[in-house]
């Protein structure tokens, strides 16, 4: 019995050691809490957004890295991957569309993931 406890356990420890906190600190979040946050992570990446009035939840890949969709009260809009090893990646949606018309892979933003 002791062992299957220890076993239970180290195996809860390793997954949240592994977790994707961002994402699921953005999960956790209101809906304004979430766009300031956003908002403030966009700030950080020198990306030009003065309120975010839209998220939205891409999905998550193969990898556990989340992505999530901004669109700024100027019209802009971003994805934003989050990854286990709290990497934050950013692109500005128009970037995005570029690189799928060119390579025919990718999802467009605002769109969730299959």
């Amino acid at each position: 019995m002791r062992i299957i406890i220890v076993c239970v356990v180290v195996s809860t420890f390793s997954a949240l050691a592994f977790a994707n906190q961002g994402h699921l600190l953005l999960l956790s979040q209101t809906r304004d809490e979430r766009a300031t946050t956003i908002a403030g992570i966009l700030h950080t990446s020198n990306k030009a957004c003065e309120a975010v009035s839209r998220t939205f939840l891409q999905g998550t890949d193969q990898d556990e890295a989340s992505y999530w969709n901004a669109e700024c009260t100027d019209g802009a809009s971003y994805v934003i991957q989050l990854t286990t090893t709290n990497q934050t990646r950013v692109i500005e949606c128009e970037v995005v569309e570029d690189i799928m018309k060119r390579t025919g892979s990718g999802r467009p933003c605002f769109t969730r993931f299959e």
